[in-house]
């Protein structure tokens, strides 16, 4: 009883990709042992989901056999690895884990043919009117990127680049290219965040149509929102009812660009060859005048 307790606890852990950080941080999970086979995420970033899903896939279909084949360890008394000779209902366990293992085989080989072109990434791709591995090396190329939006919540990640919307799950990854979606911000929950006091974090269920593929949601924190809005170039609405709420920092930043966009336009002169750099990160050139307009004080110390 406490090998079945521990053996579907874990699994279902790792099947729901909710190991613990500090798990994943040691390598102890499958991406973590298999990383070399799978390649450089930031590199080859299709080419390595296109490995981790059909891996993952693979492995967690032979799970139900490696719980029986660790049941004999644990109880010899029911002779897993000697049907013949085990009760009907080990038997029925040990057929079915096996149909479920060869099941799983099978679709990593199938996915496998052509060179990865049956895996569902490849096939999501090639429905942009190219060959996928075309598109693909777009998204590699896209993804090496430092201008991208990347939020990991749970067992989810979303990376939003240049072009193209995605999410990767621990057995799948959704796509959408940023020119044909639309987005809508579909849900806003609030959750405890400290069991001491009343501090909540709201979380944001993001819905994503496209014409080329199925819809999917993401879920960010709101604090995440504002970065996630400066990434896309696809339109953004919130349903009705959803309110979002905003750090007073980027209510000042909201503000700060309206007033900039209904000002005039400011002349450089022609003596001035070269912007100065933004004095906020001190790295993009400056793109905002600020003009003094009010006077003086003088004030007058009389000793």
């Amino acid at each position: 009883m406490l090998y079945t307790l521990l053996f579907v606890g874990v699994s279902t852990l790792e099947i729901m990709g909710m190991i613990p950080q500090e798990v994943k941080s040691a390598g102890i999970t499958i991406e973590g042992i298999l990383t070399k086979y799978f390649g450089d995420e930031d590199i080859h970033f299709i080419n390595y989901h296109i490995r981790r899903t059909t891996v993952v896939t693979v492995i967690h279909c032979c799970f139900p056999l490696l719980y029986c084949i660790g049941l004999d360890w644990s109880d010899p008394s029911l002779h897993v690895l000697t049907p013949w000779r085990a009760s009907p209902v080990i038997q029925l366990l040990l057929i079915a884990s096996s149909l479920v293992a060869l099941f799983g085989c099978a679709l990593g080989y199938w996915w496998h043919r052509n060179k990865w072109s049956n895996h569902p990434i490849a096939i999501s791709l090639s429905l942009y009117n190219q060959p996928w591995r075309e598109v693909a090396a777009g998204v590699n190329l896209e993804y090496r990127r430092i201008e991208k939006f990347v939020n990991n919540l749970g067992s989810n990640t979303v990376v939003v680049t240049e072009s193209w919307i995605m999410k990767t799950e621990v057995h799948s990854m959704a796509i959408a290219h940023q020119r044909s979606a639309h987005l809508v911000v579909s849900k806003a929950e609030e959750r405890n965040t400290s069991s001491e006091g009343p501090a909540t974090s709201q979380y944001l269920t993001i819905t994503v149509n496209s014409i080329n593929s199925r819809s999917f949601d993401v879920r960010l924190n709101a604090l995440q929102y504002g970065e996630l809005k400066e990434r896309l170039h696809a339109p953004l609405r919130e349903a009705r009812g959803v309110i979002v709420k905003q750090m007073l920092g980027d209510q000042f930043i909201a503000a700060f660009k309206q007033q900039v966009e209904r000002n005039g336009l400011y002349d450089l002169p022609m003596s001035s060859s070269q912007l100065e750099s933004c004095i906020g990160c001190l790295q993009a050139a400056s793109d905002v005048k600020l003009c003094k307009r009010c006077a003086d004080d003088t004030v007058s110390i009389i000793l």
